[in-house]
């Protein structure tokens, strides 16, 4: 039997699910900005300082740029202090939510002066998100964490990011989803067409961490109605193994097609798979797995598939373990970065990106809206300071840029008109 230890581990090592504290793990979101459109725009970083030098103390900052093609960034004189652990951005404002129990969801914005902003009047009390996304433009999923079978009741909740309200939410029983003798342990919730898609794992819920998972060759997503929130039914293939990963929002994406792409890394140490690496495939209209589709990315002999995100058409930029590299806890394990073309089942690495640790829960991308290009920060082997990178899509090439000073990690990219 196999047992899931990573987050146990994790908070033996930053205390009491105090995320903050070990950057590499600190989940937040860095999706495309979809909101209002302005005159002028930041980019807006989420980081954690190092606790001295420059960095002043530890914690998490959100830093603001008009430019990441050149320079340093430094806490001091830029970043405010937020109390959150974990951030998402939403109709051109960023949502800070907290963990443990109850806690408020914080809206931060840019004034017209150009300077950050926490809108404290206008939080709103909710419990705990262990999983989070976006729903539109102008919404936000968030699901509570529920791992025990003798606690398996989750909330699923709409918030409205224009009018910083709670819309509606529903409860679902996790131990019924998967036909009564497992427990679901959610992994993410994703926009697919009119309808919500929520990765599961599947385990026993013998303790509060889920338990047993013996269950790690099949992919299983839970589809929900949209606004009620009421779930529909389970979905699952064999080919694959469990997508996605607690306060990661990746493992699903849907292309301008429609088509919605899962992908899993069947890597890690507790939740190994006989199954590979690859891609499985959802057609637009159809909630069920397309049969006719299976990209095993591991046959190409690159190594595992660590995380990814969709970039435009048939492309999404993947990082990929090096051979016989796997995680360490959350996040570790060294990766290449790749563009791989999901149609014609190949793959390009970007060469200027290094080697580096895998980030923890996501990577920290930023797409362009016309496609034409994207972001991505992380940390070199060499120096161990942090970097973003501008990514060429189509010729699969990138130019190193911005460099962050006094900081121990980056864990969101995204922009903010004002």
């Amino acid at each position: 039997m196999k047992k899931l230890n990573t987050l146990k581990m994790l908070t033996l090592a930053c205390g009491v699910l105090a995320i903050t504290a070990c950057s590499k793990d600190n989940p937040s979101d860095g999706g495309s900005d979809t909101g209002n459109s302005g005159k002028r725009e930041k980019f807006v970083f989420i980081v954690n300082g190092q606790g001295s030098g420059e960095a002043g103390t530890s914690g998490n900052y959100i830093l603001s740029t008009d430019n990441v093609s050149d320079g340093t960034l430094s806490i001091v004189g830029n970043g405010m202090p937020a109390t959150e652990q974990s951030f998402i951005n939403q109709n051109n404002y960023i949502f800070g939510l907290t963990y443990g129990g109850q806690g408020p969801i914080t809206p931060y914005n840019i004034d017209s002066k150009g300077e950050f902003q926490r809108l404290k009047d206008e939080q709103v009390n909710a419990e705990t998100s262990g999983i989070y996304g976006h729903f539109g433009d102008k919404n936000i999923i968030l699901g509570t964490t529920n791992r025990s079978i003798v606690n398996p009741v989750a909330t699923l909740r709409n918030y409205d990011a224009q009018n910083f309200s709670i819309a509606n939410k529903n409860t679902v029983d996790l131990s019924k989803v998967l036909g009564g003798k497992r427990m679901a342990i959610w992994t993410g919730v994703f926009q697919v067409g009119n309808k919500i898609y929520v990765p599961f794992q599947s385990g026993d819920g013998s303790n509060n961490w889920g338990g047993n998972f013996t269950t790690t060759d099949t992919t299983y997503i839970g589809i929900f109605s949209y606004p009620e929130l009421k779930f529909e039914k389970t979905i699952r293939d064999g080919r694959g193994s469990h997508i996605g990963n607690w306060w990661a929002q990746q493992g699903l994406a849907v292309d301008n097609k429609g088509d919605a792409y899962v992908w899993f890394s069947a890597n890690e140490a507790s939740l190994a798979s006989k199954n590979k690496s690859g891609f499985l495939r959802i057609k637009k209209g159809t909630d069920e797995f397309d049969k006719d589709y299976y990209f095993d990315i591991e046959s190409l002999g690159n190594g595992k598939i660590a995380r990814g995100s969709y970039l435009k058409d048939d492309k999404f930029l993947m990082t990929v373990y090096n051979k016989g590299e796997q995680a360490e806890g959350v996040g570790g394990g060294l990766v290449k970065l790749y563009i791989v073309d999901i149609q014609t089942k190949k793959m390009t690495e970007i060469k200027e990106i290094p080697a580096h640790e895998q980030q923890g829960y996501k990577d920290v991308v930023f797409v362009e809206k016309d496609g034409s290009k994207a972001y991505y920060a992380c940390q070199s082997l060499e120096d161990k300071q942090y970097y973003t990178y501008t990514i060429d899509i189509n010729n699969a090439t990138a130019k190193r840029g911005l460099k962050f000073v006094g900081v121990s990690g980056v864990s969101s990219m995204s922009k903010i008109n004002y």
